[in-house]
């Protein structure tokens, strides 16, 4: 069933009520990265060559030295990359309503949704969502570092990881939408979300990840509700 889910949202990828969202999302979302990333290399240089000085023997010109940099630097950039697909959906929240309507309004008209969160909540939500991403994976940064030692471990780790927080994000936000009278139902959404961290690897397709782990989640948040009534 996911794989049709995801079939239905890739459907709709054409439409601009897709297009809208996305296109903001990524602009707040790139600026906001860039800021992190600019004060995380300023001060992961500090700490770097702070820790680096009790090394004698790994001096500036030492090949061994530019060897842990380059490590170190491309370990940062990866789990960056993740962590940016985090930011991009934390943003995507404040615009996802639009497509959540449209996805009603094609597939779901006789499915009448809640009225969508205030401006206000919204933020909340997606502040709260960044916070725990970045929580999350910083402490989960020893194992991914352990992991990247036994490929593909540590790309997995990553996947599922986060595929655990888009799933989890994403369905919390639908539910604020859908009216569900079987509210104690605990469907986890890890595979959806992991598939969607999948895609974020591919160029150009990885801005509409979010959109599509939330249109597939929409997807089989309505048959759970249709099968619940």
């Amino acid at each position: 069933m996911m794989i049709k889910d995801y079939r239905l949202a890739f459907e709709q990828l054409k439409e601009g009520s897709f297009w809208k969202p996305v296109i903001w999302s990524s602009i707040f979302s790139s600026l906001t990265f860039l800021i992190f990333l600019i004060v995380g290399i300023s001060l992961g240089g500090i700490l770097f060559d702070w820790l680096l000085s009790y090394f004698e023997f790994l001096d500036q010109n030492s090949w061994l030295r530019w060897i842990v940099q380059i490590i170190v630097v491309s370990l940062i950039l990866l789990i960056g990359f993740f962590f940016y697909g985090s930011i991009h959906a934390a943003f995507l929240g404040l615009f996802i309503d639009q497509v959540i309507e449209s996805i009603q309004e094609k597939y779901y008209p006789e499915v009448e949704l809640l009225p969508a969160p205030t401006f206000v909540p919204s933020c909340i939500i997606s502040i709260r969502f960044i916070i725990l991403a970045s929580l999350v994976n910083l402490l989960a940064l020893p194992i991914y570092l352990i992991g990247w030692f036994f490929p593909p471990l540590g790309f997995a780790l990553q996947v599922l990881v986060n595929g655990f927080l888009l799933g989890k994000e994403f369905k919390g936000i639908i539910k604020t939408r859908i009216q569900n009278p079987n509210t104690n139902h605990n469907q986890s959404y890890t595979l959806y979300g992991s598939l969607g961290a999948l895609i974020w690897i591919i160029p150009f397709l990885n801005f509409f990840s979010p959109v599509l782990i939330c249109a597939a989640i929409f997807h089989a948040e309505i048959r759970t509700l249709k099968k619940s009534i």
